[in-house]
């Protein structure tokens, strides 16, 4: 039995909402439900300027990979990653070589495409072949894929893998916990209203803690799990992740801020409410001794 097809976006044709744009296909069909302004564009490039800091710059979390063909899946307009990845390689634009020791291969990206990745993945589709890549980077999907979707598409990637090749996936949990042990008011409302709303939409948004699950079910062996807390303010005591978190102090305002405003507002929030929420959660942020972090 074939499921049925999922639509796909096939205009680049927006909405503007709230007083931001979004994607019309988004908004419509439950996916990835956030504006697509250069606001959102800065916001994405921040965000993984001090994700990568948190994993130490490895573009590769398996060591000792030098992949030669990788395909990219992630949310949003952002392709910072597969262009850091292009920049460092061989085949990185105005150089011949790698810069970077640690960095030794040659890398084919295919061309960027947009797709609804809820669409299990089709032999005939060239960029989606069985048995092509050496690597596939999956982040930040939890607010795209749907939950039944997951088992699926994990299993679809380790298809598209060659022998050898590795499976390597970052999912944020935007449930922002603090050291404390203190109750968040703020912070714990948004997240309530957030991940209800994902939840609606037939979306997982915890679906970080079943990753190695669905890895285990598709038959991916050497399975390692890297969890992380991201800091969010100057409290951590070690200098480096002291540095990550004062810097993703202002982008978490910036992501409960563009991730929250569709869905708050879709659940009848006001704008003057939506923004009162957002105060309060700027001033859960700002008080460092709650030793606030986002589960990675």
């Amino acid at each position: 039995m074939t499921s049925n097809p999922q639509p796909q976006p096939r205009t680049d044709a927006s909405v503007h909402e709230y007083g931001r744009d979004f994607l019309t296909f988004s908004v419509q069909h439950g996916i990835h439900c956030v504006p697509i302004d250069d606001e959102e564009l800065n916001r994405q490039a921040d965000f993984y300027d001090v994700v990568s800091r948190l994993f130490e710059r490895r573009l590769f979390l398996p060591t000792d990979l030098a992949p030669e063909f990788i395909l990219d899946c992630g949310s949003g307009g952002g392709i910072e990653w597969a262009e850091e990845v292009m920049e460092k390689s061989e085949l990185g634009p105005g150089s011949s070589s790698s810069e970077d020791d640690d960095f030794a291969c040659q890398v084919s990206l295919d061309v960027k495409k947009r797709w609804n990745l809820n669409e299990p993945f089709r032999y005939d589709q060239e960029e989606l072949a069985r048995d092509k890549y050496d690597l596939v980077n999956s982040r930040f999907l939890a607010d795209s894929i749907n939950a039944s979707r997951w088992a699926s598409y994990v299993q679809d990637l380790h298809d598209r893998l060659r022998d050898g090749g590795w499976l390597q996936m970052l999912e944020a949990q935007f449930n922002i916990q603090s050291r404390s042990g203190r109750p968040l008011e703020y912070l714990s409302r948004w997240w309530n209203i957030y991940s209800q709303a994902l939840e609606r939409q037939n979306k997982d948004p915890r679906v970080g803690t079943e990753l190695p699950r669905h890895l285990h079910n598709a038959g991916f062996i050497n399975i390692a799990v890297e969890p992380k807390q991201l800091p969010v303010g100057e409290w951590h005591q070690d200098p480096r992740l002291r540095e990550v978190g004062r810097d993703m102090k202002s982008v978490a305002l910036q992501t409960l801020r563009s991730l929250g405003i569709w869905h708050c507002r879709q659940a009848g929030m006001q704008e003057s409410d939506f923004e009162d929420l957002i105060a309060g959660c700027e001033r859960e942020v700002s008080d460092m001794s709650l030793r606030l972090y986002i589960p990675m």
